[in-house]
């Protein structure tokens, strides 16, 4: 499923890209606007379902080790970045109080940007031990529909609202981990029809705003069939190496994305930087290739709390003896 990460992640990187584009670029094709809006029902409801379907092998380990191991990848980058983000911002946005970024905890606690993913996924990981208890295939669908019945224009009703609505797919994925191979094997008819749904549901969302981002019952069933037939497709699709690459360290792709982009959309602005190739060619390399030739990094504490001598399994004596402020944060 590496592959499919890395597809997704770079899709949420090139998303991030093409607006700063679009509005510095004139005569940017309104083709490339739509192919990004296309895949926004689909990117980061895949990239949660991929996650829920480790669960179950990283349920198998004790619950300490899965603590720990959790709070080493997911709590210790979401911390670590929610203050490299501030003061990046806080440096570039100048406002009467500077340290206003800093005063909001709770926008930092829900994932400041585009942190959001990193806040979210840390509830589910937090909740998953549940199913334990409870199968995790009783959780999607009413999740899915509570998300429906949030109303209310506060952060915090906001953030319940993509915590049921993305859990949702994350314990989807825990559900068909158990029953993938069955799935990748069944007769074509049913996910190529599914594959031929997800084709037009992309089409219809990419010319209504609304109806892409809205977060509840009908579009989770709607992007459920989409991630469901892409599933599907993954193993006949030919093998790409860079695409598997990317996806074992799309925790770096995104966390680094957005934070470089902004930055270099705030530098084109502040250097008055006007012509089209200097602007396409400044934000393709913040946001992709900076990202990408910060991968091989993804082991570092930069973006994972380094395990101890005992929790890595090695004893002492092997080792070493050798986006604008509009920034587009909903992906």
């Amino acid at each position: 499923m590496d592959m499919l990460r890395g597809l997704a992640v770079l899709l949420v990187a090139l998303f991030h890209i093409q607006y700063p584009v679009g509005e510095r670029v004139p005569g940017t094709p309104e083709a490339l606007m739509r192919f990004g809006e296309a895949m926004q029902p689909f990117r980061m409801p895949l990239l949660f379902f991929l996650s829920g379907l480790l669960l179950p092998r990283s349920l198998s380990k004790p619950m300490k080790d899965y603590a720990a191991g959790k709070l080493r990848g997911l709590v210790w980058p979401f911390a670590l970045w929610t203050v490299i983000v501030v003061i990046c911002f806080e440096a570039l946005w100048t406002d009467e109080d500077p340290l206003w970024l800093f005063k909001d905890v709770p926008a930092m606690l829900m994932g400041w940007q585009h942190l959001w993913f990193l806040s979210v996924l840390i509830v589910c990981y937090a909740v998953a031990p549940l199913t334990r208890l409870l199968p995790a295939w009783t959780l999607p669908l009413p999740m899915a529909l509570a998300s429906t019945f949030i109303v209310g224009d506060g952060s915090w009703s906001d953030y319940a609202q993509k915590v049921l609505w993305y859990g949702a797919f994350f314990f989807a994925g825990a559900t068909v981990s158990r029953h993938l191979r069955t799935w990748q094997r069944i007769h074509p008819a049913l996910p190529a029809a599914m594959l031929a749904f997800t084709v037009a549901w992309g089409y219809v969302a990419a010319h209504d705003s609304e109806l892409r981002t809205a977060l509840g019952f009908s579009t989770f069933l709607l992007s459920l069939v989409g991630v469901l037939g892409v599933l599907w497709l993954a193993p006949r699709l030919p093998r790409i190496r860079f695409l598997e690459w990317v996806g074992r360290g799309s925790i770096v792709v995104y966390l680094v994305n957005l934070t470089t982009i902004t930055v270099a959309f705030e530098s084109i602005d502040a250097l008055g930087i006007t012509a089209p190739w200097a602007v396409i060619g400044l934000l393709l390399i913040a946001g992709l290739l900076v990202p990408l030739a910060m991968v091989p990094l993804r082991n570092t504490i930069l973006f994972r709390w380094p395990a101890g001598d005992r929790a890595s399994g090695v004893a002492p004596c092997q080792r070493g003896a050798g986006v604008p402020r509009h920034a587009h944060a909903q992906e």
